[in-house]
């Protein structure tokens, strides 16, 4: 089995484009709820996200110099957001004390600290945590997958599954480790898609088959969704439900864009995910209140606010590239030597 090309994968980031705008939808809510029908969007919206982000997993050097790299793809930018939308609301309590129903206490700082608690100034960046943590356990596994393949599969399912019924007993651990361990089997999915498999293929024999596959996956997800709540590693369905449909839900997505390929808009905000991620929940936090204010129709609030607040996202990520592209993932902060990739 050969590997595939290192080269960017335009219906990747469409992929990731379609991704983040279902996430934007899911905390916009009100009307866009009615189209997650039979939790259809919810059953694998967050898994995508991971799996799209083991597509893109490499080894580099030793752990030391991986988790260097990981704090300055995702601890940074967490810590970044974590902190700027925290004062940006403190900020405003000061200056307009009734924006908030509550005043605002420097404890509120603490809540990444608190078990799956709301970060209620920016919701949404509680996956760059889960996600560090799910690519750490995968750096670790990973090493099995030279010599004992069938080893390396099995310790995924394994911590997988443990991450499952963790949260089917409301255990939680800190810093939602227990949500990355769930997570990793789709994490590890991506990987192995990425490296070993036909599927990223342009042009393979059976993209004419897209459509069936597509129609298949429907099916799938008709008869096993179940509502995810990742966050909080919640889910309503058993363990079978929850993986079968989430792979469904994924194939068929990463297939249709594979299908269209690229849409300029919706790459360009899936290339740069994390800026939407990281921003969208503030955003909103404002914005919902002007719209609700001279919007009162739910479907029309509900599609301006996404117009709104995914505009502001497209508009602001050049700046964010400019000035400060080390925040953003696109930049190293924390300076890492430069070494030979492993392959």
């Amino acid at each position: 089995m050969k590997e595939t090309p290192s080269k960017r994968i335009d219906f990747v980031d469409l992929t990731k484009g379609v991704c983040i705008i279902l996430v934007v939808m899911t905390h916009i809510g009100g009307a866009f709820e009615l189209l997650d029908r039979g939790s259809m969007l919810s059953c694998f919206r967050m898994p995508l996200y991971f799996f799209i982000s083991g597509v893109f997993f490499k080894p580099y050097e030793a752990l030391s110099g991986f988790i260097l790299r990981k704090i300055n793809k995702l601890i940074i930018p967490f810590l970044f957001f974590y902190l700027s939308a925290f004062l940006l609301k403190y900020i405003i309590w000061k200056i307009a004390p009734g924006v908030f129903h509550l005043p605002v206490s420097w404890k509120e700082l603490l809540t990444v600290f608190h078990g799956h608690d709301l970060i209620k100034f920016n919701p949404p960046i509680w996956f760059l945590v889960a996600l560090f943590n799910c690519n750490i356990l995968f750096y670790l596994v990973h090493f099995l997958r030279n010599k004992y393949l069938p080893a390396m599969f099995a310790l995924t399912l394994l911590i997988g599954c443990t991450g499952f019924y963790l949260g089917k007993a409301q255990i939680t651990l800190p810093l939602y480790l227990d949500v990355a361990m769930t997570a990793l089997p789709f994490y590890v999915a991506g990987f192995w898609i990425r490296r070993y498999n036909f599927f990223l293929f342009p042009h393979h024999r059976f993209d004419k088959l897209i459509p069936l596959f597509v129609l298949s996956a429907l099916l799938v997800m008709h008869f096993t969704a179940t509502t995810l709540g990742m966050r909080t590693n919640n889910y309503s369905g058993n363990i079978f439900q929850v993986y079968i449909a989430a792979f469904a839900g994924i194939f068929m997505i990463m297939l249709l864009c594979k299908k269209v390929k690229r849409v300029k808009i919706i790459s360009y905000l899936g290339r740069y995910s994390i800026i939407t991620l990281s921003i969208h929940g503030p955003i909103l936090h404002f914005l919902e209140p002007l719209v609700a204010r001279y919007i009162h129709n739910s479907w029309a609030q509900a599609t301006m606010l996404l117009f709104i607040t995914l505009s502001i996202c497209i508009l602001l990520t050049p700046l964010f590239l400019k000035v400060i592209p080390q925040m953003v993932a696109q930049k190293d902060l924390l300076k890492i030597k430069q070494i030979h990739t492993k392959k």
